[in-house]
């Protein structure tokens, strides 16, 4: 299998931390103590995304309209896919 350009860029940004699973986000971190990354998007345009954003649609696929991404292991700068979770702020449970 070989990976996406964006799938590089964030594991080039992340450790795996053997103890918890987490692969921890070592690039900008935003005031909220999330991970951020620029990347394309579907108009090939660069903007700041999450990088729990960025991992979902880079290693699962397309993020569906009004739902965010959560990390399932409560650590904010995980990106790793298996930790991660579609998430419903409007009705505030997950997906």
């Amino acid at each position: 299998m070989s990976l996406t350009r964006v799938q590089q860029r964030l594991l080039v940004y992340a450790t795996k931390n053997p103890d918890n699973g987490c692969w921890e986000w070592n690039g900008q971190i935003a005031n909220s103590g999330y991970g951020r990354i620029k990347v394309k998007d579907h108009h090939g345009e660069l903007r700041m995304q999450s990088a729990q954003h960025a991992s979902y649609e880079a290693f699962i696929g397309p993020l569906p309209d009004g739902l965010l991404v959560k990390q399932t292991c409560n650590n904010r700068l995980c990106i790793n896919p298996e930790h991660l979770e579609l998430f419903d702020p409007v009705k505030s449970c997950s997906v």
